[in-house]
């Protein structure tokens, strides 16, 4: 691949991972209902989503991808679930006025995984790496070189992009300075997440 492919690789990926969709509305509900920080493992799981359906699309293994759709709705479902129970309990979250919320033991491995089942159950992002990206890209002739960079760029660009909503969503959630103001921030991100989980249930 040319420094021309990897630069549309890379506009590519950060017009595609950028556009909100169900992923970005629940990394913004849930940094607004937990800081940033203890969204690192969500954030996680949605990266390492990423190269698993990247390595399927060099693998040519869209057609295993299709055999196994049972297992992505199931894990569409299951995603969509975790993310509408987060939801319910950040609605009626007790207020914490002035600082994130403690982290619960395994919180950020529960991230992980809801983060990684929503990413791989996502058609937006299947849609990108089983047709999308191969129309520009060819993937039969990608060198072991050319992988590694690509999954550099898909791990940068995607870093970024989470990172930059998660740290804006947790900064204004400390704009609110009032318990009853803050209660409304956490229904307000219950709501989005709850909203996140139905919409992804609904794909």
């Amino acid at each position: 691949m040319s420094a021309a492919d990897f630069l549309l690789m890379a506009g590519a990926c950060l017009y595609f991972m950028a556009t909100p969709g169900p992923g970005i509305f629940a990394v913004v509900a849930r940094s607004l209902a937990l800081g940033w920080r203890r969204n690192l493992g969500f954030l996680g799981g949605m990266v390492v989503g990423d190269l698993v359906l990247l390595a399927l699309a060099l693998g040519g293994l869209a057609a295993v991808a299709h055999a196994f759709e049972e297992l992505f709705i199931l894990l569409r479902f299951a995603a969509a679930g975790y993310l509408i129970w987060l939801g319910i309990r950040t609605w009626r979250a007790p207020v914490a006025l002035g600082e994130d919320p403690p982290e619960v033991e395994g919180a950020q491995l529960r991230g992980f995984a809801s983060g990684l089942a929503l990413t791989l159950s996502n058609p937006k992002t299947i849609l990108f790496y089983m047709a999308f990206l191969p129309a520009f890209v060819d993937l039969t002739r990608v060198s072991a070189t050319d992988a590694v960079l690509m999954a550099v760029i898909v791990v940068g660009v995607l870093s970024a992009v989470l990172l930059t909503y998660a740290v804006a969503a947790s900064r204004a959630r400390h704009l609110f300075r009032s318990a009853r103001a803050m209660k409304t921030l956490n229904q307000g991100a219950g709501t989005l997440m709850i909203g996140a989980g139905v919409a992804v249930a609904a794909r």
